[in-house]
């Protein structure tokens, strides 16, 4: 809604903003399980016990909190920023590989076995998403976990996933870290998440 506000009624993007701070922040964001955010409720924004409803998706949470984090500058509410970093932080070590390093893809939020069978590999957009949301989280709080983090983060993605010979990023590794699928652009893995990423924390580094 942001990239396209010179097209939309003002009114209209206020509303826009508004419903998604509240969708996200107070409908999947669950203080009563740690401060993780769910990728499913029911239609009144209750938890189901399926395999939907314990679904955690550890890239989707953190690449919203740094479009909370931007709406909360523009609309100068500095305790959604807080939140928006906590939640960062809460989520990166939920999701976090403890044994082979790296964030996973899709998690069980009782610890089940997820049904999606790619659920431990390790993905382009999530790791370079986490570095955007870091450093945001960073510049706009001065908490140095974030930058702590993101050198944790920038150090796994930056020796993983990218090609040294022929440098654009591989896209899906195994639990591992190994180059699971040698492609490098197909139906999800566009021109998109690794240009914009780099671009945003290249023009955050500019302003640190």
């Amino acid at each position: 809604a942001l990239e396209i506000e010179h097209l939309l009624d003002p009114g209209y993007l206020e509303q826009t903003m508004e419903t998604c701070i509240h969708e996200v922040m107070d409908v999947f964001y669950r203080p009563e399980l740690g401060g993780i955010i769910v990728e499913n409720v029911d239609m009144d924004g209750n938890l189901v016990d399926c395999f939907e409803g314990r679904q955690v998706t550890p890239g989707h949470a953190i690449e919203a909190m740094w479009f909370i984090m931007d709406l909360g500058k523009r609309l100068n509410r500095p305790e959604l920023i807080q939140q928006a970093m906590l939640t960062t932080l809460t989520m990166l070590d939920y999701g976090w590989d403890k044994q082979c390093g790296g964030i996973y893809y899709f998690m069980d939020r009782n610890g089940c076995p997820p049904q999606q069978l790619e659920w431990d590999q390790k993905l382009w957009w999530v790791h370079i998403e986490s570095l955007i949301s870091l450093l945001k989280g960073y510049q706009l709080t001065g908490d140095k976990r974030c930058l702590e983090w993101f050198e944790k983060v920038h150090d796994y993605t930056w020796s993983h996933f990218k090609d040294p010979e022929y440098p654009e990023w591989y896209g899906y590794l195994n639990r591992r870290g190994e180059v699971l699928l040698p492609l490098k652009g197909g139906k999800w893995k566009g021109c998109f998440h690794v240009p914009r990423g780099l671009f945003q924390c290249w023009k955050v580094l500019e302003q640190l």
